[in-house]
């Protein structure tokens, strides 16, 4: 390979690079208390987020209606010419 020696030099800063993310996360994992996972209630957190109410911007709404019109225009389009075609 024409630059070897910098893929393995890249190669060895990312292996590095994991070793102290590792240690990192084994450390965090022995730290967090056992009785913690009891707390967590991920029907909760859906609920709160649920409940919570979007606030939309002045142009959202048209931003919104013209990237559906962006998406899905030609594909009806294409739908259309395909129906006009097969009815002649």
């Amino acid at each position: 390979m024409l630059l070897q020696r910098k893929v393995d030099r890249a190669m060895d800063w990312l292996k590095e690079k994991n070793k102290s993310q590792e240690t990192n996360t084994v450390d965090t994992l022995d730290n967090f208390a056992e009785n913690e996972l009891d707390y967590y209630d991920p029907k909760a957190e859906w609920l709160a987020e649920k409940n919570s109410n979007i606030i939309l911007e002045k142009g959202d709404i048209f931003a919104i209606i013209v990237s559906a019109f962006m998406v899905f225009g030609p594909i009806l389009l294409i739908l259309t010419i395909i129906l006009f075609l097969v009815t002649l």
